[in-house]
This record gives structure tokens, C-alpha cells and sequence, in this order.
């Protein structure tokens, strides 16, 4: 991947100012939409078909070394983005509700092994889903807060989209490899069906999208594994680009047609190209092989019990086969945040809560 110098000086100037910025941006609640990136816990509460690690090493750097079903080995990309925009914690994932006041800084849906489409994960909350949960949420906000509070409360919290990746990776097994015109029609039948739903988010309240888009997924551990060299399988991560490019044009048209509709676009494609272009200025040393596992990589088995697991885990960008390490995610939720245009479209998280 190419090194950009303007982009690595835009970035060094924006990583630096990180540390000065006196200007909070608060949103009144986060409501979380996705997979295993930001599920906080939901699959814990699934039948045993559904991924589920909440048992250790998982959790190994969260408080407490819990794990609390969120895959990674501490805190995951929602959490740091609710600290930043206010919450003192993370939204609670919503088959954890037992009263009203827990929904007030807002809800988390995401779930482990989801996609966009509903035939995506198998026994998990399928996106459809999420947002039926969601429109509960807001039928018993408008009930506690009256219909015009409620409106302006949604109207101006942060609504959390990361979902995609699983899709991508289905289909294009199924494909193995596909030519152009199949992964555009893939593209296609992902970006109906995801229009579809921010549309029913719109019609439900939300109006601040902040969306992440999907990573380089032929570069994660497990598919590296089957590449002799342990290189990027960039027949992949050509379909990520494609549905990427896709997703920054739909969310742009959707600016365009309804009113207060406001977005960013986390750009993770680019995201991972810049830190895999130049990983100590991240932290990082290693980003081939998965901290806890087993095999070549440690990707070849998953993180379980009795797995092995690396003690230098900051400087890992894979916590498992196919998980961000905490460290990882600490640097998307920044650059998502604070980052420049490059890496944030049109604006960043920050800009848009305090718009």
C-alpha cells in the first residue's frame, strides 16, 4: 500500500491536536447498529449457536479482566466513541434492558456475525431486526419524553452504523473469485438493501449517521493464512473498495434528498492503508499474525481457553483470526473522530455531534 506523505503530515498535525482540543462535543444518547466491531454484549444473551466469547482471554485488558462478550481483548471501537461524545460508558447492548432510564444515553443493537442482508451470521440479530428493536426504543422515549422532545432528543443524538463486512466476505466465498461484473452486482444487492435500512432509521427519528465503512478484509489474519507469502488477498479487498466507494455515494445522495439528514463517513479501508503503510507511527509492530490463537499466524484455530496469547498487546493489530485488538480500535474511534476529510467524509464524528 502506498505511502501518502501529505496525508501521514495531515495526520501527524490533527494527532498532535488530540491532545489541546478544549471544545467537548456532546450527544445526548449513541444508538449502536452492527456487528461483532460494536456488539457489547448482546450475543451473550442469544441461544448457544450464536458467536459468543464471554469467557477469557477475551476481555483480558477491559476493567476488571472481564469478558464481556465484546470481541476483542478490551474495549471496542462504540466505547471510545461514547466516551468522546459525552457517555461515561458505552450504551448498554438491548437485551440487557430492564427498565426505561437505561435507554436515556442510548442503546446498543449490535450483534456478533450480522450483516446487511438477513441470510448474513446465521443465529444473530439480523439488521432488520436491530432496527425493529430500535423502533421500541423510540415508541417508549416518545412515551417518557412526549412526541416533540423525543423527536428533537433523536434528532440530535448519534446514530452508529457498522455493518458489511460479513456480507462481503460470504458472498465473496461463494464467488471464489467472481469478475467485475459480479462483484458490482454484489455491491448492488448490499447497498439496496442498506439504503433501505438507513431510510427506516430516518423515518424512525435518526438524523446524525455516523457510518463505518468496511476494512481491507483480505488483509486480516485468517485469510492471510492461506496466502503462501502472508500477503493481502487483494482479489478481496478489491470488492471492499468497490462497496466502499458505493456506500461514500449513497450516503452523499441521501444528504441530498431528505431534510437534516447529516452524516460521516468513517473511511476504514483507508484507515488500515495508512496505518498498514506506516504501523510504528500507530504503535504498532505487528500486523500479519493474531495475538491470541493457534497455527501459522495464529489464525488457523480461534482464541479459546487454552489458547496462547501475545503479552505486547498494544502493538498488535489483531487481537484474533479476524478481531482489532483493543489498540486498534482505540485508533479507528480516533481517527473517526478527529481525522481529516481523507479519513473522515465529509466531516468527522466530532464536527458532526456538535453541528
Amino acid at each position: 500500500m502506498a505511502k501518502k506523505t501529505t496525508t501521514f503530515l495531515l495526520l501527524n498535525l490533527f494527532l498532535v491536536a488530540l491532545s489541546t482540543l478544549t471544545t467537548a462535543a456532546v450527544s445526548p444518547a449513541v444508538f449502536v447498529f452492527g456487528d461483532s466491531l460494536v456488539d457489547v454484549g448482546n450475543n451473550n444473551f442469544l441461544p448457544s449457536d450464536a458467536p459468543k466469547v464471554n469467557f477469557p482471554p477475551w476481555g483480558i485488558d477491559y476493567p476488571g479482566r472481564t469478558p464481556t462478550g465484546r470481541f476483542t481483548n478490551g474495549f471496542n471501537y462504540a466505547d471510545y466513541v461514547a466516551k468522546a461524545v459525552g457517555l461515561a460508558m458505552s450504551p448498554p447492548p438491548f437485551l440487557s434492558l430492564s427498565n426505561g432510564n437505561q435507554m436515556l444515553r442510548g442503546v446498543n443493537f449490535a450483534s456478533g456475525g450480522t450483516g446487511i442482508l438477513d441470510t448474513t451470521g446465521g443465529d444473530v440479530i439480523a439488521m432488520a431486526t436491530q432496527i425493529e428493536d430500535f423502533e421500541q426504543v423510540a415508541a417508549n422515549l416518545t412515551e417518557r419524553l412526549g412526541k416533540k422532545s423525543a423527536a428533537v432528543f433523536l434528532e440530535k443524538s448519534l446514530v452508529h452504523l457498522i455493518v458489511g463486512s460479513n456480507d462481503i466476505y460470504a458472498l465473496y466465498s461463494l464467488l471464489s473469485p467472481g469478475n467485475s461484473t459480479q462483484k458490482d452486482e454484489v455491491v448492488v444487492l448490499l447497498l439496496d438493501k442498506f439504503k433501505h435500512q438507513i431510510e427506516r432509521l430516518y423515518d424512525l427519528g435518526a438524523r446524525k449517521f455516523a457510518v463505518l465503512g468496511v476494512p481491507p478484509i483480505g488483509c486480516v489474519p485468517m485469510v492471510r493464512v492461506a496466502i503462501s507469502s502472508y500477503g493481502c488477498n487483494e482479489d478481496l479487498n478489491d470488492l471492499c473498495l468497490r462497496f466502499k466507494t458505493a456506500t461514500k455515494a449513497l450516503l452523499k445522495d441521501l444528504s441530498m434528498s431528505f431534510k437534516g439528514f447529516q452524516y460521516s463517513f468513517g473511511d476504514l479501508y483507508e484507515m488500515f492503508t495508512q496505518i498498514f503503510s506506516d504501523p510504528q507511527q500507530y504503535g504498532f509492530t505487528e500486523l500479519k499474525a493474531a495475538c491470541c490463537g493457534g497455527g501459522r499466524l495464529n489464525a488457523e484455530s480461534a482464541c479459546l481457553p487454552n489458547s496462547t496469547y501475545c503479552s505486547n498487546r498494544d502493538q498488535y493489530a489483531f487481537w484474533d483470526l479476524s478481531h482489532p485488538s483493543q489498540a486498534l480500535h482505540k485508533t479507528m474511534a480516533q481517527l473517526a473522530l478527529y481525522g481529516p476529510p481523507l479519513i473522515a467524509n465529509p466531516i468527522n464524528i466530532h464536527q458532526l455531534v456538535k453541528s
